[in-house]
């Protein structure tokens, strides 16, 4: 088994509390901290960089951390972790750009 650099590894923990709190607390986790548009009542300033969090199952959360740890140990070893976590933010930041542009 391979090594995960320590920004995987804290990305990976990360997402895991944002499951595990939407698993018992429900509904108010993704009031709080899922992407709305801004003109729903639910919209909060941080969450264009709390949906990137969210998971909406079991599946969805394996299968993009499994995503994580296969892609994001290399790709953080051959940049450097800045670069990685501005890559992982960046298109966090570009996806819930794209999502409001084309839905809202």
């Amino acid at each position: 088994m391979r090594n995960i650099t320590e920004t995987v590894k804290h990305l990976l923990i990360i997402n895991g509390i944002f499951f595990l709190a939407t698993l018992t607390l429900g509904n108010q986790v993704y009031d709080w901290f899922a992407l709305h548009y801004p003109n729903n009542p639910k919209f909060e300033i941080w969450q264009p960089l709390t949906h990137m969090f969210m998971h909406g199952d079991i599946s969805h959360i394996f299968f993009n951390m499994f995503g994580l740890w296969m892609f994001g140990t290399p790709l953080e070893q051959m940049w450097g972790k800045k670069k990685f976590i501005f890559f992982y933010l960046s298109t966090g930041f570009g996806a819930a750009a794209l999502q409001l542009l084309l839905y809202y």
